[in-house]
This record gives C-alpha cells, structure tokens and sequence, in this order.
C-alpha cells in the first residue's frame, strides 16, 4: 500500500507484483480473471508468492487461448475468482502493489473483488513498471514488458501467463529500483514521488 509511504527506506519494503491473465482487455466489457499471479520482491530476492488458473464463468475467446495457451478444458473445475480472493488479499497485505501497465490489473481485481462482496485490492494506488521505467529509462522508447525485459536481460520463459509475466516484472522493478537509488530515491516516499511526477519534470 503506498496511500502513506511515510519515509520506509527501499531496503525494507515488500513489493507485490501482480499479474493477470483475462478473458478481455476491459473490465467495462465483461473482462474476467482466468489467471493471477503474485511475485514478492523483497530484500533483494524474488520468488512467486501466489498463483491460481480460475474459472472465470464466462466464455474465453479464440484470441486469448492463441495468446495464452489457457484453454476452456484447463480453467473447467478450477476455483472462482470468490473462491480465492481473501487468501489472494492476503499475500498483497503489507506489500506495495506493483503491476506493468497496472492500472490495467488493478482494475480487473478490484472489479473481482467487489463482485465477490469482499474488501480488496488494497488501499492506495498501485506503482507502474510503464511508469517508472519512463521516469527512469527515458531513453527506451518502447516499454511493453518484452521491451523492458530485454533491456535488462531478463528472460521470461512463460511470456503471457501470469507467473510468467509476475516474476519477470518482479525482476524489472528491481532493476528500476538499483536506477532510481543510483539516482539518490532511498525512500518509498521519494520512489512515489518519483512515479507521481509530470512526465516533464521527471
């Protein structure tokens, strides 16, 4: 949650990737979780924290399997979203959520969310790999995830699935992190700073 970063030194915070997969780009439109994933990157070190297949109870479209790999037979019998949204709420709490494009992944879980009748996501906006790495890598013009990953030399083996993506934002935003403190950003409040600034100023 960064409503309040306060001054948290960046050594000490726990930063929740989060990544989905949907049976849409719009939540306006009927857009439904079919995958969630959420890696930890804390300390330093990475590794995948959460990560569910669900039932999204509506149709996949041909051109999210082509894009996925996720099929109509692998989410049969898997959990709703319901089902798994307080153990998912959990691995976020006390985590800074962070997403690449996040408003896109904010929007589907927290449409999740209040469709089950549950509290969540958590307070605050999210941090935006997109963002940041604007502020940070001005001089990378193309910053789709692929883009960003190669970049840094960060492979990303299961591209378009949501452990896939997570671990390699994950990955990214520790880069981004070693700029921006290379940069004088010590503090969670100066990383927001940083990410809230006009684009102009940054």
């Amino acid at each position: 949650m960064i409503s309040n970063p306060g001054s948290v030194g960046l050594e000490r915070c726990r930063f929740a990737v989060v990544d989905v997969e949907t049976t849409g780009a719009r939540v306006e439109r009927g857009g439904r979780i079919i995958e969630v994933a959420v890696a930890i990157l804390e300390d330093g070190t990475v590794h995948l924290a959460y990560e569910a297949v669900l039932d999204p109870e509506a149709r996949i479209p041909s051109w999210v399997t082509r894009l996925t790999g996720i099929t109509e037979r692998d989410v049969a019998g898997r959990p709703r979203f319901s089902d798994v949204a307080t153990d998912l709420g959990r691995t976020l709490e006390d985590g800074v959520f962070v997403a690449h494009n996040a408003r896109f992944d904010w929007c589907h879980l927290a449409a999740e969310w209040t469709a089950a009748g549950v509290s969540g996501p958590p307070g605050g906006p999210p941090l935006c790999t997109v963002r940041l790495t604007r502020r940070l890598v001005p001089e990378l013009r193309r910053r789709g995830l692929d883009h960003v990953s190669a970049f840094f030399g960060i492979e990303n083996p299961a591209r378009h699935r949501a452990f896939g993506d997570a671990l390699a934002t994950a990955r990214v935003l520790r880069a981004l992190l070693s700029r921006a403190t290379e940069r004088g950003v010590q503090t969670l409040e100066e990383l927001v700073d940083l990410h809230e600034r006009p684009r102009h100023r940054a």
